[in-house]
């Protein structure tokens, strides 16, 4: 804790000095309460998930922390093996050196998610990184803790930075909304992937807005923005591919001064995503559209719970209640065969997107144990995904509405969820306040169908691959603040402040 301490004031020191953290409207002492805020939070993450959670559940952080544990073991021995698992030089292949003595012990890390191009399995990143926390960390959890408040502060200011020019006069809210909305705020205090997430974003988006629209080609910029684009890459790439085109078409629209702003927005992403869909199916043979259904049944077999298998041919999955109808032929391995005239459900290798069901089992075949879920308890009642445009167009409206409103409260199942409630609540009072309060002013056109663009884009992605409540208040973190500059662009601050309750608060 003394560690974490000095390396606080050490933080804070920086920020009071360093160029990049002056603002000509956010004073210092407005950041170090927001500082002081977000280590508050750091804390509430930490008493909810070490210490308040039942059967000690330490969800993704303990995972996280027991796997850079684990690959720090090496470096007193072994420095050459932890500066290859450190930097990723090394094969997935179970005959690796790597594998027995370190990457066997890891929770997940063999589960790299080969199936789905798109949606990478990024544990590896974030352990890498806390393994490399761990030199100065004494292996206390506050610094690591410390190092997520700093990204995401970082990040954060930077997200500020980028966006405050089309915010005259709301600047101060607009922060508020950025550092402290309470999604952003919890999720980012957490030895999790959020903080790393929002601060790639933060500065990816300065950078390309400080290039290509502000015209500042400075090589401090190029490299952030490089470096961002080939870290989120290995991060979480569906990120960057649903924010940097509407990005590019802001920047376009900016530069050429387009009139009809709505029309070039969809027109544009039209033709950028289609063509991007059809040549990574035609020209790479990666089909984005069936990468999807895959993703989403597989998130509905989860949220329902079950015992799943794979041999070299199929998927299998047996329902959670029939941890008896299963016996271990090889219990060194974990080979199993499934008893006779089980019901279960499978997927053909070679054919991810079919699901079949078998009421009868007569299969003899062995498998291989995977893992066993219980049913979650925030799974959202949804259809499966078709591979066809019409089971799309019917389930899109559905994902956007779920990701944008649930949970609120009569479907919220645990405290985080209640505060996801609370926080959609408040969402829903802060948009009807800005409609009320609307400037007679035409808006900037162009932010409004970024920000639009990336709101529709993101949430329709989450809502139709993701069916438990409680994974989409985590993956929409990201795009909480799109969505909140919606409705603080319609407002007129001064007009607002003629009520004393919201000039006070003001």
């Amino acid at each position: 804790m003394i560690l974490a301490a000095l390396y606080f004031l050490v933080f804070i020191l920086l920020v009071w000095r360093l160029p990049f953290f002056r603002d000509t409207v956010l004073s210092r002492r407005f950041l170090l309460c927001v500082i002081a805020v977000k280590a508050l939070a750091c804390w509430a993450y930490y008493w909810f998930y070490f210490i308040y959670s039942p059967n000690g559940v330490r969800g993704d952080s303990g995972d996280t922390l027991a796997g850079a544990e684990i690959i720090y073991e090496a470096f007193h021995g072994h420095k050459a093996d932890y500066l290859k698992m450190v930097l990723g030089w090394h094969s997935d292949l179970v005959s690796d050196p790597l594998y027995k003595p370190y990457f066997s012990r890891i929770f997940d890390w063999g589960n790299s998610d080969s199936m789905s191009e798109f949606f990478l399995n990024d544990n590896r990143t974030s352990t890498r990184f806390h393994a490399f926390v761990r030199l100065f960390s004494g292996g206390a959890y506050a610094v690591h803790a410390l190092a997520m408040l700093v990204l995401s502060f970082i990040g954060q200011f930077a997200f500020y930075k980028a966006f405050k020019r089309y915010f005259p006069g709301r600047e101060k809210l607009l922060a508020v909304l950025i550092f402290l909305s309470p999604s952003v705020l919890f999720w980012s205090s957490g030895v999790l992937k959020e903080p790393l997430a929002l601060a790639l974003l933060g500065i990816f988006l300065y950078a390309f807005l400080q290039i290509f629209v502000q015209g500042r080609k400075r090589i401090v910029y190029i490299l952030a923005l490089l470096l961002c684009f080939l870290v989120f890459m290995v991060l979480k790439p569906y990120i960057l591919a649903l924010v940097l085109f509407p990005l590019i078409v802001f920047a376009l629209a900016s530069r050429f001064r387009i009139r009809r702003v709505a029309l070039f927005y969809g027109i544009s992403l039209l033709l950028i995503y289609g063509s991007s869909v059809l040549a990574l199916k035609y020209i790479f043979h990666k089909d984005v559209l069936n990468t999807i259904v895959v993703r989403q049944n597989d998130f509905i077999s989860l949220s329902r719970g079950g015992i799943f298998f794979v041999n070299k041919h199929n998927y299998l999955r047996l329902e959670y209640r029939d941890a008896d109808k299963y016996t271990v032929v090889d219990s060194v391995n974990y080979i199993c065969r499934i008893l006779p005239h089980t019901p279960l459900m499978y997927w053909d290798l070679d054919h991810l997107r079919d699901t079949i069901f078998v009421a009868d089992n007569r299969d003899t075949s062995l498998y291989k144990f995977l893992t066993i879920n219980k049913p979650a308890g925030s799974g959202i009642v949804t259809e499966r995904l078709e591979y066809s445009l019409s089971s799309f167009a019917r389930l899109l409206p559905v994902a956007f509405f779920n990701v944008l409103c649930r949970p609120f409260f009569f479907d919220a199942h645990s405290a985080a969820e209640m505060m996801a409630s609370l926080e959609n609540l408040l969402f829903l009072a802060f948009l009807i306040g800005c409609m009320l309060f609307r400037k007679k002013k035409p808006v900037d056109l162009n932010l409004l169908c970024f920000c639009l663009a990336v709101v529709l884009l993101s949430y329709c992605l989450i809502g139709i691959t993701t069916t438990v409540a409680g994974a989409i208040v985590r993956y929409k973190v990201p795009f909480i603040p799109f969505l909140l500059m919606i409705p603080l662009l319609l407002l007129d601050v001064e007009k607002a402040k003629s009520i004393p309750v919201l000039k006070w608060l003001l």
